[in-house]
């Protein structure tokens, strides 16, 4: 019967190297895939559409106010033009032209509005919600103003940040905040 050979150190050290180099190779591999996923806003940023960070229950259907986003100027706007803010005193108010997640918008929401929602987010002092865009269209954006990715603004107690996977507004006193990407958005 023929007896198992053992590995030598050399042998073994090729062998741990190898595991090593493949492992290294899955893992920017995987980076890779999830850094082409969320390249811009344009391309989609969340790997899940439309998370809320509140369940339907919580948010407020019905009790946003309703805005006519044809009337509304931008402050700034995303790089890809494709995101929106205006700010003042009483919010930070966000539109996004294009979005994929009109689908997880919840059904509340959707039935209290003679409008679109979806394409309007806002937060204030009492929270961050949808709004209902009385246009019935998506939001024209345009402005002079481009707030670059990875850059802030702080206007009237908002503190409003770009970035490649979308635009975030936050409310500084009481902390409530939202995130709104082509792919999906987040009320805090």
């Amino acid at each position: 019967m023929a007896q198992a050979r053992r590995l030598g150190r050399g042998e073994i050290a090729v062998v741990v190297i190898s595991v090593l180099l493949i492992v290294v190779f899955l893992v920017m591999a995987a980076l890779r895939y999830t850094a082409d996923a969320r390249s811009d806003d344009d391309a989609g940023s969340s790997p899940t559409p439309a998370p809320t960070g509140q369940s339907p229950e919580d948010e407020t259907a019905g009790e946003a106010e309703t805005v006519d986003s044809s009337e509304l100027s931008w402050d700034f706007v995303s790089p890809s033009g494709n995101i929106g803010c205006s700010v003042d005193d009483e919010r930070a108010l966000c539109g996004i032209a294009t979005m994929q997640y009109q689908d997880a918008v919840p059904a509340a929401e959707q039935e209290a509005c003679d409008g679109l929602v979806g394409h309007l987010v806002e937060v204030t002092a009492d929270g961050a919600t949808l709004v209902c865009d009385a246009s019935g269209e998506a939001p024209v954006i345009e402005g002079e103003e481009v707030l670059d990715y990875g850059t802030d603004i702080t206007v009237d107690g908002f503190t409003c940040f770009s970035d490649e996977t979308g635009m975030s507004c936050r409310h500084l006193a009481s902390g409530y905040s939202f995130s709104v990407a082509r792919a999906g958005y987040e009320l805090f």
